[in-house]
């Protein structure tokens, strides 16, 4: 059966020929609308939303909208690399952003409350990348693959609890930061060990690193695991997030190098990645009795700090090839440096200035220039491989 695509107008074609293209936009497009409706206050509320408050669902969004769609342009864009027995068609990747589109509207109430529409409407979007990833994996028996469909899959869970009412908000924040620990981590380790000169003292170093991000990976877990059973309040749960913040930052320390400083498209992915340590061990500081930082503002430190900065590093990638070299653009590292001075902000700002809209200002403005290059990217060819630069 021919792919209706092929008949699609050129710029349509442009961005359906890979599936980083329309999910770094989607999430570039999302992540400043869904920052601006919850700056505006609930009488932006969306009335017949199933999340209902709207903190609820900017929580929901940020998560299964925002980060979802980066998540899902990285990974079904990079499985090339390990599965050669599928790969997403044009059709394929617009079948992939309509689902995107209705679980959105899903979210917003735009298609009513009966949880037999909501639901699988809800879900769609996590459950079609679940199921690429998935049968990608069975049929390239690839165990990076099946992890990350097994990532895939937990978050469509984990949506269809937060969408059912029986989730709390938290959950999805610190399974994306178990997932930018197991796959950001592996990519930013493989990433870093390929610019590098490479020596047998520096692969110890990288073996290291390697057992405390299983060791992170674990004690997080374990974390969820426990706000399962209602005890993530408790010594054990913060000993948790203790334990994989250290974990974390000695692995990035274990990572580093002159080369990693010599490279912006790297040095934007580590500092990125550096919001993780922090934010777990943030997230179990607010969890101690008589400590003046909320846990709301602690997850963001994770949402905004090292899901979103860790989303916009690895998206500047794709469009910082310079013959065989990746150099990204002034814009691009102007309007990270400001993503990561949001998520700053957003985090330590209220404690001193609850009023003054310094985080949602930069934030705005740094995917308004995210935007603008993914779209001007547009015009020109995908570069191959998308995101992977040359090996030392």
């Amino acid at each position: 059966m021919p792919d209706p695509t092929t008949v699609a107008p050129p710029w349509l074609d442009r961005v359906l020929a890979s599936p980083h293209r329309p999910m770094f936009i989607a999430a570039g497009v999302w992540a400043p609308v869904a920052v601006a409706l919850t700056t505006g206050g609930e009488s932006l509320a969306p009335a017949t939303s199933p999340l209902g408050a709207l903190a609820a669902w900017h929580a929901h969004e940020m998560v299964f909208g925002f980060a979802a769609a980066g998540f899902a342009g990285y990974t079904l864009t990079a499985m090339s690399s390990w599965s050669t027995a599928i790969r997403p068609t044009r059709l394929a990747v617009a079948m992939l952003t309509g689902a995107w589109v209705l679980a959105r509207l899903s979210a917003w109430g735009s298609l009513g409350q009966d949880p037999r529409v909501v639901l699988p409407a809800g879900i769609a979007f996590m459950a079609f990348v679940t199921a690429i990833l998935g049968l990608a994996a069975l049929r390239s028996r690839q165990a990076r693959g099946g992890v990350q469909a097994l990532f895939a899959a937990l978050l469509t869970g984990l949506q269809v609890a937060a969408l059912s009412g029986v989730s709390s908000p938290h959950f999805p924040v610190l399974a994306f930061g178990l997932l930018l620990s197991v796959v950001g981590g592996r990519m930013v380790a493989a990433f870093t060990w390929n610019q590098m000169t490479q020596s047998p003292a520096q692969a110890r170093r990288f073996v290291l690193a390697r057992g405390l991000g299983a060791s992170s990976a674990a004690a997080m877990v374990l974390t969820l695991v426990l706000g399962l059973l209602g005890r993530d309040q408790g010594a054990l749960a913060i000993g948790l997030l203790i334990l994989a913040s250290a974990a974390e930052a000695a692995r990035l320390a274990l990572w580093q190098s002159r080369g990693v400083w010599q490279s912006a498209v790297l040095a934007i992915l580590h500092l990125g990645y550096l919001w993780l340590p922090f934010g777990l061990v943030l997230v179990a500081w607010s969890r101690l009795a008589g400590v003046a930082l909320p846990e709301s503002d602690a997850l963001h430190t994770l949402a905004a700090g090292a899901i979103a900065c860790s989303i916009y590093a690895v998206a500047a990638r794709a469009l910082a090839r310079r013959g065989r070299h990746l150099r990204p653009a002034t814009v691009d590292l102007a309007g990270f440096t400001l993503l990561w001075l949001a998520a700053g902000f957003r985090v330590f700002a209220p404690l001193a200035a609850p009023e003054a809209p310094i985080a949602p200002i930069l934030w705005c403005t740094a995917w308004a220039l995210f935007l603008s290059r993914h779209l001007t990217a547009l015009k020109s060819p995908i570069p191959h491989p998308v995101f992977s630069g040359p090996k030392n």
